[in-house]
């Protein structure tokens, strides 16, 4: 959206948005290498490797959970005002 008060419009509803869906679309754009698994160290491979992928599984559900309605409510609660909603200042 174009203009002083420009931004995204969503695809779909905010409360049909997770957190973790969001998280795992900007990870595959970014597609960061993972280690290879023969430069790792057999800790690395057979222990941290693991805990993280574990670690990473929790998050995700945690994250899964939450949807960009969840988010706007936290911040409507603490009273953080939608930026439409904000004075505008705009200059040429």
């Amino acid at each position: 959206v174009r203009g002083p008060r420009g931004g995204y419009t969503l695809a779909r509803e905010r409360r049909r948005i997770s957190v973790g869906e969001i998280i795992r679309v900007v990870g595959a754009l970014e597609n960061t290498p993972v280690a290879e698994a023969e430069t790792c160290s057999p800790l690395g491979v057979q222990i941290i490797g693991p805990l993280w992928d574990e670690v990473q599984q929790e998050m995700m559900a945690r994250l899964d959970a939450i949807s960009v309605e969840d988010l706007c409510a936290r911040a409507r609660d603490v009273g953080i005002a939608p930026e439409s909603r904000r004075p505008a200042d705009f200059n040429i």
